[in-house]
């Protein structure tokens, strides 16, 4: 064969090793940016939505939270370990040496015997002409972001986290307080109408509806101790979800759900912000959990492409030196002994398992590209579903807020008209209740606001990292 023939056939194998046409990177969707939310300075507007920084406890807490949580130590471990897989993928592209140092002794059938030592270095370096090395290396670095991404994500998912825990501890906090002023307030009710049914001023029958005057229905007394009950119900089932938010905000901070943990009556201000109604996806971009699958879809699109290269021929260099003699002191002063090999690798015949690896990573690169676009369209969907929940109960909050302030209207008229004797004591005592209940429920509205702004801060990638230097130790606010 001439050494034509032989380069055609040579030429026909590495064509014959290409797997397939390479399909570009996709990048990421284009938005475009609505003229009407135009924020320069994330940061302001984070703390425009919801003050945080306004509770010291608060911030106290985070940060042990971030300190001591198991599960972000953990995280922060595989994501250190994965900044290593990046050092290992380059190393595979530079050349290698090692250093061998080999000794024999034998006896043969003459019962001589005889001593080798033998001292070399061998270098190896794998020619990565089709990238396929660097893709591996690309990999690598994508899947190590992927990771101090997540990293990123878990530590404001713990940040809201904590932060809704304690608006939720300090919410079933001040509703206690009311149902216990509540359940004072129904027990002299319960207690008046007791001395009014002992007095003989509540009949047990009556006819065609008349009541007799001066009488007070049975009706009332029986309402006024189911309403008792029902309100000694709602103290104990909020005490109970007030002592199981407190085990888990111990077992968020990586404490025993018992341990003890101080809460105050600091607590985070109602700040009812109109917030612009068209938000663009572009302030997604802040979102670790978007850049996080973003990512991971661009290293996978690098392994497709390595799993391609894959089917290329590969060529490999080799050198190697070495000395020997029958000791290691004539070894070292021996003659070098060097050779210079050079190889290439075409895979012809593997059963269709290279080319089966390259369309499987085709597969899960795709699918991961679906993935991305399915987390930017959720993330845009969390936005918009809290901007509405943060208009609702805006307005719910007005209304609350103007019923409160009827009921205290109210109550002031009541007192003075109960001083003049123009108003019941049960009457009294029910425009009493009548106010601590429009105080629940505007309790029970500002708590629920104050966590969906938490979600809308999540939603659009704000920064909620805990103010620092704040002059208290970790445990401070802990106390027996």
């Amino acid at each position: 064969m001439t050494q034509k023939q032989l380069f055609l056939v040579l030429l026909c194998t590495l064509v014959s090793g290409c797997a397939s046409k390479l399909t570009p990177l996709p990048e990421s969707l284009s938005i475009a940016a609505a003229p009407n939310w135009k924020v320069p300075d994330f940061e302001k507007l984070s703390k425009t939505i919801i003050a945080m920084d306004q509770s010291i406890e608060l911030q106290q807490y985070i940060t042990q939270v971030l300190n001591n949580n198991p599960d972000l130590k953990s995280l922060s471990a595989t994501a250190k370990a994965a900044s290593y897989n990046i050092k290992i993928a380059n190393a595979e592209n530079r050349p290698r040496a090692d250093l061998n140092l080999t000794g024999s002794r034998n006896k043969d059938v003459l019962k001589e015997i005889g001593s080798t030592v033998s001292l070399g270095m061998d270098v190896n370096w794998t020619l990565d002409l089709w990238g396929k090395l660097s893709d591996d290396a690309d990999a690598a670095q994508h899947l190590a972001d992927k990771a101090q991404y997540d990293l990123q994500q878990l530590r404001r998912v713990l940040i809201i986290q904590a932060a809704r825990l304690w608006i939720e501890y300090r919410g079933y906090a001040k509703a206690e307080k009311y149902l216990i002023d509540l359940n004072k307030i129904q027990a002299d009710l319960v207690n008046y109408y007791q001395d009014a049914y002992q007095a003989g001023l509540i009949p047990f029958s009556y006819y065609q509806g008349a009541f007799q005057v001066g009488l007070v229905p049975y009706e009332f007394f029986l309402d006024a101790k189911n309403s008792q009950k029902r309100s000694q119900s709602r103290l104990r089932e909020t005490e109970l979800e007030k002592r199981m938010v407190l085990q888990l905000m111990n077992t968020l901070r990586g404490r025993s759900p018992v341990a003890e943990l101080f809460v105050g009556d600091d607590f985070i201000p109602v700040n009812l912000v109109a917030l612009e109604s068209d938000i663009p996806a572009t302030a997604l971009v802040n979102r670790p959990d978007i850049q996080a699958a973003f990512s991971e879809m661009r290293a996978f699109r690098r392994l497709e492409s390595a799993a391609h290269k894959a089917l290329l021929p590969q060529i490999n260099l080799t050198a190697s030196t070495s000395k020997s003699g029958t000791t290691l002191e004539k070894a070292l002063r021996g003659d070098l002994i060097w050779q210079l090999i050079g190889g290439l690798t075409q895979p012809l015949f593997n059963s269709g398992q290279i080319k089966a690896t390259a369309k499987q990573k085709s597969a899960e690169s795709e699918a991961l590209w679906w993935q991305y676009q399915n987390t930017v369209l959720k993330a845009m969907r969390e936005v918009e579903n809290a901007m509405a929940i943060d208009n609702l109960l805006s307005w719910q909050i007005d209304q609350k807020q103007a019923e409160f302030s009827d009921s205290e209207k109210k109550l002031s008229s009541a007192e003075e008209r109960f001083v003049d004797g123009n108003l019941s004591l049960s009457d009294y005592f029910l425009i009493k209740i009548e106010r601590i209940e429009s105080l629940i429920e505007l309790n029970d509205r500002e708590v629920r606001y104050l966590k969906n702004r938490l979600d809308l801060v999540m939603a659009l990638g704000l920064p909620i990292e805990p103010l620092q230097d704040n002059g208290h130790e970790e445990d401070s606010h802990e106390k027996s």
